[in-house]
């Protein structure tokens, strides 16, 4: 760990997140994601809202024999926001507040996150996967599409990035 700012060297941090996407793979028989987690949430939602939710075609593929949250993704979810929680308290990270650029209003910084959020929140399902799933489980199994849509998402990143500089702190 880098004892200047509290994060792990990318590096390191790399080699974890590879071996513990192999261990993914062997054990549970899947990659890593977040999107099929949400979907499989709001699926039991939905289910214990109303039990004629499984004959839905669509939606039954996210019970896993009546229960979605049994479905390896949601645990993982539920393990990364545990993970991170622990990994922030240890770093004396954890804070309350909005991060934005000095003098940048909050409620714009808080208007840009739900448009952002909600585009990919979108773009998620119409892709059928997250970025993260996507680089991980696809560029681990040397899938061309994910690498061109990586040099897609990665290049589209940095040269929108200078639009939205000054929401933070640099």
């Amino acid at each position: 760990m880098n004892q200047k700012d509290g994060y792990w060297h990318p590096l390191v941090a790399g080699v974890i997140l590879g071996i513990v996407l192999f261990i993914s793979f062997m054990v549970a028989g899947q990659g890593m994601g977040a999107s099929g987690a949400f979907s499989r949430i709001a699926a039991q939602l939905a289910f214990l809202q109303d039990s004629t939710f499984a004959d839905n075609s669509y939606a039954s593929k996210y019970l896993f024999k009546g229960n979605a949250l049994a479905n390896w993704t949601v645990v993982e979810v539920f393990g990364i926001f545990l993970g991170g929680y622990i990994s922030a308290m240890f770093a004396g990270r954890i804070k309350q507040g909005i991060d934005r650029g000095d003098g940048y209003p909050a409620y714009k910084r808080l208007i840009w996150s739900f448009v952002g959020g909600f585009i990919m929140a979108g773009s998620t399902r119409l892709a059928r996967g997250c970025t993260s799933g996507q680089a991980l489980d696809g560029a681990a199994t040397f899938s061309a599409g994910t690498w061109i849509f990586m040099f897609a998402a990665f290049g589209t990143g940095f040269m929108l990035a200078p639009l939205f500089k000054k929401q933070w702190n640099m």
